[in-house]
């Protein structure tokens, strides 16, 4: 699918129709129109900011389906089946709404991040989102449609850059075993229940108290006690982004 870069205008266009995308300032490198010639982007529109990491769906097929519910004036980056999408919406449960109608589409295996800007804050938008989402994946949590609040303590805690480089020492030796990468993820999504987490990982339960053995010993946090679940967990979360974005925790 051809598509022209996103390029928007503070003005009127006074170019003949088929230029109306001529450039006045860009907004965001990297976005496309959905359709070429869809016009400007007008400055007081507000938008739905929603970051998106997909399995097993190619950018043209996610891009198909987003066009589908979203229209033509909606604005894509999509790399490997992970990226943002701008739609218009008028209001934060618009814009939720929207959200949830594409997870339903796309099913089970995709996360998204829902943020909701007016035109001049787009790119604080698009950096909450993607924080967001970064934060979720790594985190382990279930695919679905999330938001600023259930990641919020998370993100404040991070947003210090000594507290955040300190947490992301302390998880580092963790984020290089990927065993217990994935038993520490598997625990924070199964809420602290090791009996649940050992059936979603296919493990033994000795196996996993083992390994959860291991974590405490490497970082002197026990995922086994809440106060050191919660520290593991904002550790997991400050490690992510501590990170260059566009990338997550297990590709380490």
């Amino acid at each position: 699918m051809a598509t022209q870069p996103l390029l928007l205008q503070s003005e009127p266009a006074r170019s003949a129709p088929s230029d109306r995308s001529a450039p006045v300032r860009p907004l965001l490198p990297g976005f496309v129109a959905l359709a070429a010639g869809a016009g400007p982007v007008a400055p007081t529109q507000a938008w739905a900011v929603l970051g998106i990491q997909a399995m097993g769906f190619t950018d043209h097929a996610l891009t198909r389906v987003i066009g589908r519910f979203c229209g033509t004036g909606t604005l894509v980056r999509l790399s490997g089946g992970r990226g943002h999408v701008l739609a218009p919406a008028g209001d934060r449960q618009q814009a939720l709404r929207l959200a949830r109608r594409l997870r339903a589409e796309f099913g089970d295996a995709v996360w998204i991040s829902v943020a909701w800007r007016p035109y001049e804050e787009l790119a604080g938008g698009v950096r909450e989102a993607e924080d967001v989402l970064r934060v979720v994946c790594a985190l382990g949590r279930r695919p679905g449609v999330h938001q600023l609040d259930d990641v919020a303590v998370e993100l404040a805690v991070a947003s210090n850059a000594d507290v955040s480089r300190r947490l992301a020492a302390l998880i580092e030796p963790v984020v290089k075993r990927p065993e217990l990468l994935r038993t520490l993820e598997a625990l924070i999504a199964a809420d602290g229940n090791r009996a649940r987490a050992a059936a979603d990982l296919i493990i033994h339960r000795s196996t996993i108290d083992y390994r959860l053995g291991r974590i405490e010993a490497l970082t002197g946090h026990s995922p086994v006690r809440v106060r050191g679940l919660h520290t593991l967990c904002t550790a997991l979360a400050a490690h992510a982004l501590t990170r260059p974005r566009g990338t997550s925790t297990s590709e380490a």
